[in-house]
């Protein structure tokens, strides 16, 4: 018999949440290529959705970006630390 799995881990790895946002996006603008609206109003649409959604991910870019230097400073200072002369 198959046991069932131990849901008492919330299973919210980063991984899932980015398939889950991925398959959302692309449910969205398929979505909106299907609707009964003008082709011009559509392409406006997700023309608008994909530049905000660009610009979104470039600020996230920035703030990894940056966290990813704070974290090599704090290592390269740590290293330091650790090859000093002990007195």
């Amino acid at each position: 018999m198959q046991g069932y799995p131990d849901f008492t881990d919330s299973g919210k790895s980063p991984a899932k949440i980015g398939s889950l946002m991925i398959g959302a996006i692309l449910g969205a603008g398929i979505s909106l290529l299907l609707a009964p609206a003008h082709g011009r109003d559509t392409r406006r649409l997700v023309a608008s959705t994909v530049k905000k959604i660009g610009e979104r991910a470039g600020q996230v870019f920035e703030r990894t970006s940056d966290k990813l230097g704070q974290v090599k400073l704090d290592a390269k200072a740590g290293m330091r630390a650790s090859q000093a002369p002990a007195l």
